[in-house]
């Protein structure tokens, strides 16, 4: 299970790779937003609180329709609606960026459940377990997490920073505009 630290890094990155490149002073907001949607899974975390008598119903609420792909496809279209199709690539950039929370969860998870990643179609908890990433037994000993946290900055913000450079926003040509 990442830490927000790695979902917000590698939503960033998708964005940065997928969203065709304007400015840095202007694509730092749609960045900064495909960070946040692929963080914004796990707050299905929120909805504990009205689990708290009934610890079986947080099982099956956390990771669920979230963390699915279909989920993501319905925001996606909901976006591209809201902005009358006019942000289309950057639109689904976003869009993949929420889409990556559910792959990241599944491709590290090899402790304890997957995610609901098919679901409607399937309920089945998927998990294919490449390495197993903040994967804590008991509770979250902030020792563990901040380590943790600092492990996934130093993979992830090089590649970030990688992007950000091989896209040009460093570079004095990078003020050319681009229309979506």
């Amino acid at each position: 299970m990442p830490l927000p630290v790695s979902h917000s890094l590698v939503g960033a990155i998708i964005v940065t790779i997928l969203r065709p490149r304007t400015s840095l002073k202007r694509d730092w907001l749609v960045i900064l937003f495909g960070a946040f949607l692929a963080v914004s899974p796990d707050f299905d975390f929120f909805f504990d609180f009205f689990f708290i008598f009934n610890p079986h119903m947080k099982e099956i609420w956390h990771r669920g329709l979230t963390h699915s792909i279909f989920f993501a496809v319905i925001v996606t279209c909901f976006m591209l609606v809201g902005t009358r199709f006019s942000h289309f690539k950057g639109v689904i950039a976003c869009g993949a960026a929420l889409t990556s929370h559910g792959v990241l969860d599944f491709l590290t998870t090899k402790e304890g459940k997957g995610v609901e990643l098919l679901f409607p179609f399937s309920d089945e908890r998927l998990k294919l377990g490449i390495f197993g990433v903040s994967e804590f037994d008991q509770g979250f000993p902030l020792a563990e997490v901040i380590k943790s946290g600092l492990i996934e900055l130093i993979i992830f913000l090089p590649i970030f920073l990688v992007m950000v450079l091989l896209r040009g926003y460093l570079s004095p040509a990078s003020s050319t505009k681009v229309t979506n």
